[in-house]
């Protein structure tokens, strides 16, 4: 019974990916940055999803970029408002063959990915990712079993001194919680720089759970 339980269950997963000058930056030896590889393993897990779990959901929220996007089919104009340097690169939705590519693409570095993956210079704020994943999982995916927020990111201190900042963040992470959105972190370290959970990401573990 378990077992069928567990079959059954849909998922529904968004990549939120760190768009941010580290991030972009190949390492010393060659190969992907760190923005790439993201991007590449999720269009890899899209790519087995489609075939093991055809109806899982999965998107790419893309944060820190210069250029910001929402729900295409969204009735509030003022969205972009809202979530500022949140780019939706692919909607939460059973993936495609076409969202593959996009990633793909985007990962190979074509013309779209010159102009999109563009950091911003302002503050990113974690509470407007949060709150803009949390309307994406409650417009596309409200009553699925299983909800989870990946954030794949270098930044380990992304507010800094501002605890103003972190205590809102941490509010807006239990919104999520509340309503069984998992967050799962993917920290990312450089050969300079490991990455530290203490300065933001395990202040509050009762809220932010990151295994």
């Amino acid at each position: 019974m378990r077992a069928q339980n567990y079959k059954s269950q849909k998922d529904a997963i968004i990549f939120a990916i760190d768009v941010s000058k580290t991030m972009l930056e190949p390492p010393a030896d060659g190969g992907d940055s760190a923005t790439t590889a993201a991007l590449k393993c999720a269009s890899l897990l899209m790519q087995q999803r489609i075939i093991s779990n055809p109806k899982d959901m999965m998107g790419v929220l893309l944060y820190g970029t210069e250029e910001t996007k929402y729900l295409e089919d969204t009735s509030d104009t003022s969205a972009d408002l809202k979530y500022p340097h949140c780019y939706l690169l692919t909607e939460l939705d059973v993936p495609s063959a076409g969202d593959v590519r996009t990633l793909k693409e985007i990962a190979e570095g074509d013309e779209e990915a010159t102009q999109l993956l563009v950091p911003t210079k302002e503050p990113v704020s974690m509470t407007n990712l949060l709150f803009c994943a949390l309307q994406i999982f409650n417009a596309k995916a409200p009553n699925f079993d299983s909800r989870r927020l990946f954030i794949i990111t270098d930044n380990d201190d992304p507010h800094g001194e501002n605890k103003h900042a972190k205590s809102q963040a941490a509010v807006r992470a239990k919104d999520l919680y509340d309503v069984a959105i998992t967050i799962d972190l993917f920290p990312i370290s450089h050969p300079n720089h490991d990455f530290d959970r203490t300065k933001f990401y395990d202040v509050s573990t009762e809220i932010l759970d990151c295994n």
